[in-house]
């Protein structure tokens, strides 16, 4: 199995702009990095943060993410 550091990397390489983590209780987290959007800014849907039990929720719930963004810029 890979470790928890080259896992988070290619979640890293997969969804750019967001810091991914998991946390000494388990959980998997994500954050935007870069420009802090305010709350106006982030619009229905779009969030700073998001977090999930598992790395495969961690991946849907930034998969969402990524729709909204590119919804945004269209």
């Amino acid at each position: 199995m890979t470790g928890w550091d080259e896992r988070i990397a290619q979640l890293e390489a997969e969804f750019p702009g967001w810091h991914i983590w998991r946390s000494n209780a388990g959980r998997w987290w994500a954050t935007r990095t870069g420009f802090v959007l305010r709350r106006e800014g982030l619009g229905t849907g779009r969030v700073m943060t998001v977090d999930a039990d598992d790395e495969a929720s961690l991946r849907q719930q930034l998969a969402v993410q990524a729709g909204f963004d590119r919804e945004l810029q269209s």
